[in-house]
């Protein structure tokens, strides 16, 4: 056999050399070998990266390793008891204290939700497509946030003839009206004040007011002046001067609501022509009615008749028409009989209507008498007279 070592010092040398190079080969495996059983994990807590080396089994190790404590309420992905591989992320989103404010009411949560859209679906709450989010859906929740959902309520815009539905979520009428494009002039109506709070199923009606300035001819009457002629006899009458109607021309402001008319008025008024009254001369002189007599087509009509004379209480020697009360005058309602008609009164004679009375209406007459003691005499009787035209 062929000897390894030689005998002399030079082989102790070799031996030497020989077990510190197996040694540092057994230091360098072992080291490999340990440093190559730690696992690279990342954990990000609220933003903020850590990176670990760890031998450790599960999530919630690693994190007690690492001296990151948490509640129950923070969100931990994986999950606590998740196996570590290497290379792994675990992320760390903190609970924060947000309140949402819906529906007259608030929901306190303290949620580990990345963001507001998050938040809303932890709270149980849906959003209809118009509802309104005070802050963006997307946005990063933050500790003591609030966040105000308004919904959406249904209303109708009724304006120019049509009528349009909207889900909003205004405040008021006035914001409405801004929403759904609506302008308004100044004359034009709304069935609520602008600031008048929008509540569901609102009919809001917009009515267009407009108005323009038109000129009319006004066609005006004339007056008849009737005159007292005491040399033409009781019951005749005689037109002296026609009457002619004048003509007004009128400035006027037509006001109209949504096309229809509802309003006129007069600005102002110019008189174009005057119109002319109508004169009418009326005979007052009376013929005793012991000659008078009836001629002439005549109407008759069925009167209660009274009597009474200048000599009455409380009644004086002056008629309405001016004449003096004698025999002969007869007081009527001019709306029956007018003044200066010729009357036959059974019983009393011919007589002029001439005078009124304020008992004497309808189917009334009062003939007069020289005394008291006639009138008296006469009393009050149903008789029919004839009216002569």
């Amino acid at each position: 056999m062929k000897k390894f070592f030689k005998k002399d010092g030079s082989n102790q040398v070799d031996i030497k050399r020989v077990l510190i190079i197996l040694a540092i080969m057994v230091l360098s495996i072992t080291g490999v070998g340990y440093t190559m059983s730690f696992n690279q994990v990342l954990i990000i807590d609220d933003g903020v990266e850590i990176e670990a080396r760890t031998r450790k089994d599960t999530v919630r190790e690693v994190l007690a390793e690492n001296e990151i404590d948490y509640i129950s309420q923070d969100g931990i992905y994986p999950g606590l008891e998740s196996p570590i591989e290497d290379q792994m992320t675990v992320q760390i989103h903190r609970a924060v204290n947000v309140s949402i404010e819906v529906d007259d009411r608030a929901i306190d949560l303290l949620t580990p939700a990345e963001n507001v859209e998050k938040a809303i679906e932890e709270a149980g709450l849906k959003l209809g497509d118009n509802d309104h989010v005070s802050a963006p859906l997307d946005k990063a929740l933050e500790e003591g946030m609030t966040i105000k959902i308004t919904r959406a309520l249904d209303c109708t815009v009724n304006v120019d003839g049509q009528t349009y539905e909207l889900a909003t979520t205004a405040k008021n009428v006035g914001e409405v009206l801004v929403e759904a494009n609506v302008s308004l002039k100044e004359e034009d109506k709304v069935n609520y004040d602008f600031t008048e709070k929008v509540h569901n199923d609102m009919k809001i009606v917009v009515t267009r007011v407009t108005k323009e300035i038109i000129e009319e001819e006004e066609s005006v009457s004339y007056k008849t002046i009737r005159r007292s002629n005491s040399s033409m006899e009781v019951g005749k009458t005689k037109v002296v001067q026609s009457g002619k109607k004048g003509l007004n021309l009128n400035t006027v402001e037509v006001t109209y609501e949504d096309g229809v008319e509802v309003n006129r008025n007069t600005l102002e008024t110019k008189v174009v022509k005057k119109p002319v009254d109508e004169i009418v001369n009326v005979g007052t002189r009376v013929i005793a009615s012991r000659g008078m007599s009836g001629s002439g087509s005549y109407r008759t009509l069925t009167v209660t008749a009274t009597a009474y004379s200048s000599q009455d209480p409380g009644v004086g020697t002056r008629t309405a028409t001016g004449r003096t009360l004698q025999r002969g005058i007869i007081a009527v309602d001019t709306r029956v009989i007018p003044f200066g008609t010729k009357i036959y009164v059974p019983g009393y004679g011919y007589g002029i209507a001439a005078d009124r009375g304020g008992a004497i209406k309808g189917n009334k007459i009062d003939v007069a008498f020289n005394s008291r003691r006639e009138a008296l005499i006469f009393g009050r009787r149903t008789v029919t007279i004839r009216i002569y035209d």
